[in-house]
């Protein structure tokens, strides 16, 4: 995380409410939540305040000493690695169970942290039960103890008033200034949101961790092990920067678990408030229609995009023909150049209207060609909210009319153009006034708006265009 504040952290056994909770607080879904234990994998971060306070809130998978196999692995590193980091502890436990149901090796874990660490009994809708309830778990031996109701939000409120005094090292006390200043000198600009997203299993989640050079995401080689889109702070050459890793985008099926549905909609969110997305692409499996409808979801959606062809180090190129030659024997490409060429092709072929995007070759494992892709964002960012003045505009048209004027139409007007504007930025919008929209062809429309992409230097950015009639003008 980029920001110094206080870092409490929602632990517990699964399905107790941990993420519920940390919505609640939030007042906003971060974090998906389901009726299905385990659906949490990764830390899901949220800045939060309250009475004078501002800290961060973070939640964990469930911890439950399951099978030993590598997602469970993982699963129990991301919870560590929040342990390690937060400044405070909250146990999250199932009201409705049996206080005999939490693993008392769990518990040693969270007691070994050496953090202050605090219950909740969750899941207390009606305060008949609360007294009962938390004399129940007062056997734990944990102090204090809150009973709660993270759908109602029943006693969060007390629970939050002992976190602030918490976290603000003063429990029971007044607020001091260090809380209150923690925000201090952040950047009046926003930092520039980077969606990763791609079909489960590509690798998103290695790049992800990559960049930020932590696990901070649990990877798998199981398809669908990221379920929430987590965000992540990180300051690369004086620009702030929000990573967002998200789940893999999956074939729609007729019966899909509520998690996969929760999932879908997160990542169709995070490409929305993004403002360049990160496609990721496995390059040694073949490209997919599902593929291509994620690719095809970013560009309706205008936003900057960076190819990214992942597992290059697994990448072996088929052997090669003869050079290919000229008309006159010289070698106008020859294979063993450019290693990379065969792919690049064969990803070209399959997402022709991503031919505005830069690619690169990458590794989610080793970091290969990712720094090279991190210094293409900033620059097409800044396209994204570049203005061309109207003096360059009219230049411009005047060339691409004297190049390639529109032809006529069977059974319309003459097309004739009048001027071109731009009516916004991110993503850039321009105007054509033309006597009649119906008259100008849709060869000429794509036409214009390649050169502009080629011409005014919007490459990697989606530019739309529309047609006023002078009559409407």
């Amino acid at each position: 995380m980029s920001n110094s504040l206080p870092i409490v952290a929602l632990v517990g056994p699964p399905n107790a409410g941990k993420s519920t909770l940390l919505n609640k607080i939030a007042g906003r879904p971060l974090a998906v939540t389901s009726e299905v234990a385990g659906t949490t994998r990764d830390r899901q971060y949220a800045d939060t305040a309250w009475n004078g306070a501002n800290f961060t809130l973070v939640d964990t998978a469930g911890l439950a000493l399951g099978p030993n196999d590598e997602l469970e692995q993982n699963i129990v590193k991301q919870i560590e690695v929040a342990l390690q980091e937060a400044d405070a502890i909250i146990l999250v436990v199932d009201g409705k169970q049996n206080r005999a149901a939490i693993e008392q090796n769990v518990l040693k874990k969270f007691r070994k942290a050496g953090k202050p660490l605090l219950l909740c009994v969750n899941k207390l809708d009606s305060a008949r039960t609360v007294e009962e309830k938390i004399g129940e778990f007062s056997s734990l031996g944990i102090k204090p103890a809150f009973g709660i109701s993270s759908i109602s939000g029943r006693g969060i409120g007390d629970m939050l008033d002992y976190v602030a005094d918490l976290v603000r090292g003063n429990p029971g006390g007044a607020p001091s200034s260090e809380a209150d200043t923690k925000l201090e000198g952040a950047p009046l600009a926003p930092p520039i949101a980077i969606a990763i997203v791609g079909k489960p299993n590509v690798g998103k989640s290695s790049i992800f961790n990559k960049i930020l050079k932590q696990e901070r995401a649990v990877v798998s080689p199981i398809p669908g092990t990221t379920r929430t889109a987590i965000d992540s702070n990180i300051n690369i050459n004086n620009q702030d920067y929000t990573f967002i890793d998200t789940a893999g985008l999956k074939k729609k099926e007729h019966r899909q678990q509520q998690p996969d549905i929760f999932s879908g909609f997160q990542t169709f969110k995070s490409i929305r408030r993004s403002d360049v997305c990160f496609f990721v692409i496995d390059a040694i499996e073949e490209i997919t229609k599902q593929d291509q409808k994620v690719a095809q979801e970013i560009f309706s959606q205008e936003k900057g995009v960076i190819v990214l062809v992942n597992k290059i180090d697994l990448f072996s190129p088929k052997k090669s023909s003869q050079p290919k030659r000229g008309e006159t024997g010289r070698i106008i490409h020859n294979p063993s150049e450019d290693k990379y060429q065969q792919l690049r092709d064969y990803v070209s072929d399959h997402f022709p209207f991503l031919w505005l995007s830069p690619m690169f070759f990458v590794s989610g494992l080793t970091g290969e060609g990712l720094a090279e892709a991190l210094e293409a964002i900033k620059p097409i960012y800044d396209r994204r909210h570049k203005i061309i003045d109207d003096a360059t505009l009219k230049d411009f048209l005047a060339k691409v009319m004297k190049k390639n004027e529109p032809k006529l139409l069977r059974d319309q007007k003459k097309p004739k153009v009048i001027g071109l504007t731009q009516t916004a930025t991110n993503p850039p919008k321009f105007e054509l006034l033309v006597n009649h929209p119906a008259a100008i062809s849709q060869q000429f429309r794509k036409f214009l708006l390649n050169s502009i992409i080629k011409y005014l230097d919007f490459w990697g950015t989606p530019v739309s265009l529309h047609l006023k009639g002078k009559d409407k003008a």
